[in-house]
C-alpha cells in the first residue's frame, strides 16, 4: 500500500543538493546491537520491538526471495509461566519498494491471536506436546498474513488479499520433558524433526513460504564491549582476533519469515537475469503497528485497543536508529517513513564513531562529509543503486546476483568479494558488526582501506547455535531447561534442524 494511504505529503521529489548532503548523514553506527532495544519508547514494548531483518536470495531453491523479520529482544528462554509471543492488536508488516521511491509497493501483513483451552490452570502446556495441535498445548496463537498492493496498471491502490489464517505460531521450546519428540527421538531433540514442529512451516499464495515463532536469536555481538565505550578485551584489538563474547548467546528472538517468488516483488513481475537491468533491484524494511488509544480496566479484563494504527518501530540498514540517531529523535524516527529521511541528516551528517576511533585508538578516517558512506543509504553504485534512487532507511537487493552457497559465503559480504551478501540485501550469517565497523573506517576509501581500518570488529564471528541450512535459516529455539548465557562457543557453519 503506497505511503498516501498512511500519510500526506510524497517526499519523492528530492534535490541533488540534498543527496549529496545525505550521503554521509544516515551512515550505519559501530556500536552494534542491530535494533534490540534502540529507543525509548519502543524499549518498553518488547512485542513490537523489531530487532532484526533479512532480505536475500534463497541459495538453495531458485527465484526465491527471503524476507525475515524478529521481534522481542533478549527473549530468556525459561521466561515462563508466561513465555513471549508476538501481540494482539499489532501489525507486523514488510514492506517492498520496487522502483527506488521510498514508498512501499507490496506490503506483507501479519497478525496474530491469542488462545487458551483451559484458563483454570496456570500451565502453558499440561503434558508433552507432540504437535502443535496438540490439545496439552494449553496457549496457543494464530495468525494472518494478508498482501497489499499499491497503484499498478492492474491494481487498484491498496487491494488487498488474505494469502492465509488460522496459521499456527510455532509453540516456545519449553525443554525437553514438555517437547519430548516420537518414539525413539534422541533425548533433547524433541522440539525438532522428532515432533510435528516442523509443520508450522506453511505454503501460501503461489507458492509464497511463512513460518512464524521462536527461533535462536541469530544476530551475534560482542554487546559488553561495545556498550563499555568500545572497550576491546585483551587480546582482541582490532577485532579480528576472534575473543569476543556474544551477548546474544543462549537467547531466542520472535522470528516471521517469507519466501517469496522473485517475480511477485519485481517491478516488471519477472525474474530478472542481468544485473544491470533496473528491475533487479528491490529493497525492503519491516515495521511495526500499533492502534493508537489504549484503555487499561480495573477488573483484569483485557486491555480495549482503538483509534487509528500508528507506526512504532521500522527497521532497514542494520544500526541506524541504535546510535546514530539523538535520544531526543529515536523515537521520532521509528514513527516516520523512509521517504523523509533527510529531517534526520543534521544530526548524523559527521558520524560521530570515527571521532571516537580517533580519541579512544588513534584511529583516523575520512574527514566529513562522508560521501563515501554513500554506498550504504543510497545502494551501491553498479550493484544496488536504481535510477533517481531516494535516499532513505531500507535494505536493497540485487537478485540477478547469484547466491552463493552458504558453505562458501564469506561473513564479510562485499567488502570480503562475496556480492551476495552485505549491502547487497543482508544474510543471516552476514558479520554486520565487522562490516558496517571498517566502512565507518572508512575502507571504501582507497586512502584509508589498511590496517586497523580494515581489520576492525567485536571479535565475534558467528552465532552460538548453528544456523539452520534451510528456511526458516534460524535455528531452533534454545531450550528453557537447558540453555547458556556466558562463554559459550562460536559457531560459523550450519546445523541441522
Amino acid at each position: 500500500m503506497k505511503k498516501l494511504l498512511r500519510h500526506s505529503g510524497s517526499g519523492r521529489v528530492w534535490a541533488a543538493a540534498l543527496a549529496l548532503f545525505l550521503a554521509g548523514a544516515l551512515a550505519p553506527p559501530a556500536a552494534r546491537a542491530s535494533s534490540h532495544r534502540e529507543a525509548p519508547l519502543i524499549s518498553t514494548d518488547p512485542e513490537a520491538d523489531n530487532t532484526d531483518t533479512y532480505f536475500f536470495l534463497d541459495p538453495l531453491e531458485g527465484g526465491r526471495v527471503v524476507m525475515i523479520g524478529n521481534w522481542i529482544p533478549l527473549e530468556e528462554p525459561a521466561g515462563g509461566p508466561n513465555f513471549w509471543h508476538f501481540g494482539e492488536s499489532i501489525r507486523y508488516e514488510f514492506n517492498v519498494d520496487w522502483d527506488g521511491d521510498a514508498i512501499e509497493d507490496v506490503v506483507y501483513r501479519v497478525t496474530f491471536t491469542r488462545h487458551v483451552r483451559n484458563p483454570n490452570t496456570w500451565l502453558q502446556n499440561t503434558g508433552p506436546v507432540l504437535s502443535p495441535t496438540d490439545p496439552n498445548l494449553n496457549v496457543y496463537y494464530t495468525y494472518k498474513v494478508e498482501k497489499i498492493l499499491g497503484p499498478s496498471p492492474d491494481q487498484a491502490a491498496g487491494a488487498k488479499v488474505v494469502l492465509g489464517n488460522d496459521l499456527l505460531e510455532a509453540p516456545n521450546n519449553v525443554g525437553p520433558k514438555s517437547f519430548p519428540g516420537a518414539a525413539g527421538t534422541p533425548a533433547g531433540a524433541g522440539y525438532g524433526k522428532g515432533s510435528d514442529i516442523a509443520s508450522t512451516v506453511y505454503t501460501i499464495d503461489q507458492d509464497t513460504k511463512v513460518f512464524a515463532g521462536p527461533r535462536a536469536d541469530g544476530f551475534y555481538a560482542d554487546l559488553g564491549m561495545i556498550f563499555d565505550l568500545i572497550n576491546f578485551r585483551a587480546g582482541t584489538l582490532p577485532g579480528n582476533m576472534g575473543g569476543g563474547r556474544n551477548g546474544l548467546a543462549g537467547f531466542n528472538t520472535h522470528t516471521i519469515a517469507l519466501s517469496v517468488p522473485v517475480y511477485q516483488l519485481t517491478k516488471n513481475h519477472t525474474l530478472p537475469t542481468m544485473t544491470t537491468d533496473p528491475n533487479a533491484i528491490i529493497s525492503m524494511w519491516s515495521s511495526t503497528w500499533r492502534l493508537q488509544n489504549r484503555v487499561l480496566s480495573d477488573t483484569g479484563q483485557k486491555p480495549a485497543d482503538s483509534g487509528a494504527w500508528v507506526q512504532v518501530s521500522r527497521l532497514g540498514v542494520p544500526l541506524v536508529n541504535e546510535v546514530v540517531i539523538p535520544l531526543g529523535q529515536k523515537d521520532l524516527f521509528n514513527a516516520s517513513y523512509p521517504s523523509v529521511d533527510a529531517q534526520f541528516a543534521p544530526s548524523v551528517l559527521d558520524p560521530e564513531v570515527p571521532k571516537i576511533l580517533k580519541a579512544l585508538f588513534n584511529i583516523d578516517s575520512p574527514p566529513a562529509p562522508r560521501n563515501d558512506l554513500l554506498a550504504v543509504v543510497l545502494g551501491v553504485d553498479g550493484l544496488t543503486r536504481r535510477p533517481g534512487e531516494v535516499v532513505s532507511d531500507q535494505l536493497r537487493l540485487n537478485v540477478a546476483v547469484f547466491p552463493t552457497p552458504p558453505s562458501l559465503a564469506n561473513r564479510m559480504g562485499v567488502l570480503g568479494g562475496d556480492l551476495a551478501g552485505f549491502p547487497n540485501g543482508r544474510r543471516p550469517y552476514d558479520d554486520v558488526v565487522d562490516i558496517e565497523l571498517q566502512i565507518l573506517a572508512g575502507v571504501l576509501v582507497p586512502a584509508f582501506n589498511h590496517a586497523p581500518n580494515n581489520q576492525l570488529g567485536d571479535g565475534v564471528d558467528g552465532p552460538d547455535k548453528a544456523f539452520n541450512p534451510a528456511f526458516p535459516w534460524l535455528a531452533t529455539p534454545h531450550s528453557g531447561f537447558e540453555h547458556r548465557h556466558d562463554d559459550v562457543p562460536q559457531v560459523i557453519h550450519f546445523g541441522a534442524e
